[in-house]
Formats: C-alpha cells, structure tokens, sequence
C-alpha cells in the first residue's frame, strides 16, 4: 500500500510529503488537519491530487511561492491550477505549473495593493486563443468570488497567454511576440487608414483569426496560394488596403526572418479592406 511521510505541514489542505525519497506536495480537503511532520499519510482518498517535482528549482520555487502566502489563497490558487490542467490534459509539466501558480500568487498581491497592469494586447489574445481566454475568466471569477477580490480583465488576458504557452505547445515568449505583432498590425492600420477600428467587431475577430493563423503558417514554413488573377483584381481595387497589407508582412519579416508570398498580401488585403467597411459605417 503507497504511503507518504509528511514533511511539512503548509495548511489544513496542502502537505509536503516524502515518496520514496523524493517531495511531493499533496493537495486535498482537510488533509493536514491534526497531523503532524514525521507521521504518514494513509488514507489515500483524502488526497485529491499529488504535484510531483523532480527539478530541485522549480521544487524549492514552489514551496517558496506556497510559504508566502495565507492558507485560503493557495487553496483557491492551487484549485485553479488543478482546473486549468484537468481541461487541457495536462500531465506532469513541472514548469508550467510553478510559473502558473507564480503568476497567479503575484497577481493576487497586485490586486490587493491596487497595482493594476495595463494589458495593451488583451484583444489580440482574445480572440487568438478563445478558449485559453475562457478558462481563464473562469480562473479569475473563481479567484474573485472566493477571495474577494476584484481582478480586471487586463489580468484575464496574461493568465491567457500562460495557458496558451502550454495548451498550443509554444513558449511564452512566442505567445507574446504573436499578440504583439498584431498589435502593431492594427496600429498600423488604424493609422494609414485614418480609422478606429471597432474591437468587438465580427470583421476584427476575423482578422485576429486570419493573423493568428497566418503567423503560424510562416512559423511553421507553410505556404498559402492564390490564384494570380485575383491577387491582381485586389491590388488594383484596394490599392490602399494592399500597400497597408504589404507593410504589415514586411514588419512580420523583420520580427521573425521568414519567406512570406504574394498570396499572404492578398489574403490580408481582403481582411483591411472589411475592416475599412466595418469602420466607415460605424
């Protein structure tokens, strides 16, 4: 029968435990009510989750992110990290599981000492990774019914970008550098253009989408075609919207160093141009 030897006792529902020689942390309700270190845990139906570190860093790092804080904040923090990896399947993934419950600690004491972040890219991670986002609201609705706190959506956007970093299998960095070239798309656009553009508008979401996507396409060395008449007809119809699209792609090439081809230009043409539409009758 597996047993863990307790190692030290964080609160009522969170124990650090010796399996085998190795630490572990073990989360479940009311786990650590009455014991004390040296004795063993034995009744496994208690434990409702066992986070598992073999890195010595990313071990010592969490057990001191877990000591800096009160007892009902790391339940509740703990709980939505337990959420975020039950949806995605995510097993074992040390790092993202130290960073996440990083993140979420430290945002905690933002909101508490009224040090709120401004997050320029929140559209753009919006609606490049919808359903990161949406777990994500449902991270930060928990996190204020329960502690009583008041996050602003700025920080539902950065939990975002965490969960995509691991659900789509791209570093964090990366997830940042894609909010922020289209960020700089839109800016570029609203300013050639002379235009705002609407950001709850169907033809924006559509235009994160198609920049999302297109960026993974260059990253991946893939290749979009078109056929050369209709390229054509676009430039000569929206010469304003082309020569915008064509500094947009090579702004991209200057960011990331890829070959991109005529139909990229083309197909994000169409998309300037509905955003022109969309602006003109706002």
């Amino acid at each position: 029968m597996k047993t863990y030897k307790i190692s030290k006792i964080l609160n009522n529902n969170v124990l650090i435990c010796k399996d085998k020689g190795t630490e572990v942390v073990l989360v479940g309700k009311g786990i650590g009510f009455n014991k004390k270190p040296g004795t063993t845990i034995k009744d496994l139906d208690m434990i409702e989750k066992v986070f598992k570190l073999q890195n010595k860093t990313e071990q010592d790092h969490y057990l001191q992110l877990l000591d800096q804080t009160n007892e009902e904040e790391i339940r509740v923090v703990i709980e939505s990290v337990q959420m975020i990896l039950a949806h995605f399947q995510i097993e074992n993934n040390e790092s993202f599981i130290v960073s996440l419950t990083d993140h979420l600690i430290f945002a905690l004491k933002r909101v508490k000492n009224n040090q709120l972040i401004s997050n320029p890219f929140l559209s753009e991670t919006k609606y490049s990774y919808p359903e990161a986002y949406q777990i994500a609201k449902r991270v930060v609705a928990r996190l204020n019914l329960q502690l009583n706190v008041m996050f602003p959506e700025d920080e539902v956007g950065f939990i975002a970008l965490h969960i995509a970093s691991q659900s789509e299998h791209i570093s964090i960095e990366n997830t940042k550098q894609v909010t922020e070239l289209i960020n700089r798309a839109i800016r570029l656009i609203e300013h050639d253009l002379e235009i705002d553009i609407d950001k709850a508008s169907l033809q924006y979401q559509r235009y994160i989408r198609h920049m999302h996507f297109l960026l993974q396409r260059l990253k991946k060395g893939e290749r979009a075609t078109i056929e050369l008449t209709f390229e054509k007809l676009l430039k000569a119809q929206y010469p304003l919207c082309y020569n915008v699209a064509v500094k947009i792609i090579k702004m991209i090439q200057s960011q990331i160093d890829v070959d991109i081809y005529e139909a990229e230009v083309a197909y994000l043409t169409m998309h300037i141009q509905q955003l022109l539409l969309a602006s003109q009758k706002s």
